[in-house]
């Protein structure tokens, strides 16, 4: 959906910069799992249906995302810039925690908000 839905793109503020980490990020995934036939499958179907993904793809950059921001324009509460932290297992590398955090005042109040939307 991250490149596929032009919807979901509009989510993402900084979404040129996500769209280089994530595309570097499978490019090294892909390396790990060489006859993954899903992966290889996922990876020829956003490179035939995405420009972005192929253009991205086409520089063979590699890139291990494990800390960022992400700058989110909520559809219902606005902005939201947060920053994200992925903890992987060293024993089970394809299991990850993912921490979000919110950058400011005003992000971690629109998340408050959310908490108590998703609770009621």
């Amino acid at each position: 959906m991250f490149f596929l839905d032009p919807v979901h793109r509009s989510l993402y503020r900084n979404w040129d910069e996500l769209a280089h980490i994530h595309v570097g990020y499978l490019r090294l995934t892909a390396g790990v799992h060489p006859t993954d036939a899903r992966l290889a499958g996922l990876i020829g179907e956003l490179a035939m249906r995405s420009r972005a993904f192929s253009r991205l793809w086409s520089t063979g950059e590699v890139a291990d995302c494990t800390t960022g921001p992400m700058d989110l324009d909520h559809p219902d509460v606005g902005c939201l810039d947060v920053d994200y932290q992925i903890w992987l297992q060293p024993d089970s590398p394809d299991h990850r925690l993912e921490v979000y955090t919110p950058r400011d005042d005003s992000s971690r109040k629109v998340l408050s908000l959310l908490s108590a939307r998703a609770s009621s």
